[in-house]
């Protein structure tokens, strides 16, 4: 886990190249393993909190997404049950579920790489029947809260799905 201070000295802005960056290096090097291609960030003050990749594949875990990682990771590091102020930065835009629990902990802002758009199927074993229930869901949390996602476009944020695919297609 990359605690560093990406620019010592400073509070860079969340929408950083770099630390977005970073979270796009996280979820391709999470799907070269085979697992599914997301990674996140939590970041406060310039400093990397902690970071997470899901791992619903190898855990068995639906909640096991990169985003939640990142928030049990930095609550853990922290010990706390809060991470008001931080900023989730992720490869990817959240769904319902990171969402609300970046919510429930106080996250100001989530940034993301990409957008669910250009996701292409995963070939994950997820039910279909819940798709327009997520949707929804995802719809509802964000007209709440308009100002707490930030697409910010990042060259190469769709290559974690290459990667993930010419994985699976090699196993």
């Amino acid at each position: 886990m990359d605690h560093a201070n990406i620019h010592p000295g400073t509070d860079p802005d969340p929408t950083d190249p770099a630390l977005l960056a970073q979270a796009v290096r996280l979820a391709s090097e999470n799907g070269d393993t085979g697992q599914l291609p997301f990674g996140a960030l939590v970041v406060r003050d310039g400093l990397i909190l902690a970071t997470g990749v899901n791992t619903a594949l190898k855990d068995l875990d639906p909640t096991a997404h990169a985003e939640v990682a990142a928030v049990r990771n930095a609550c853990a590091r922290l010990e706390v049950l809060h991470l008001t102020g931080t900023t989730i930065v992720s490869s990817c835009e959240p769904c319902a579920v990171c969402h609300a629990v970046a919510a429930s902990v106080g996250v100001a802002r989530i940034v993301y790489a990409a957008p669910k758009e250009i996701i292409p199927d995963l070939r994950y074993p997820a039910p279909g029947d819940n798709a327009t229930l997520m949707t929804g869901m995802q719809t509802g949390l964000r007209a709440l809260a308009p100002e707490q996602i930030v697409y910010v476009p990042t060259d190469g944020a769709d290559e974690p799905f290459r990667r993930y695919l010419a994985a699976r297609e090699l196993s």
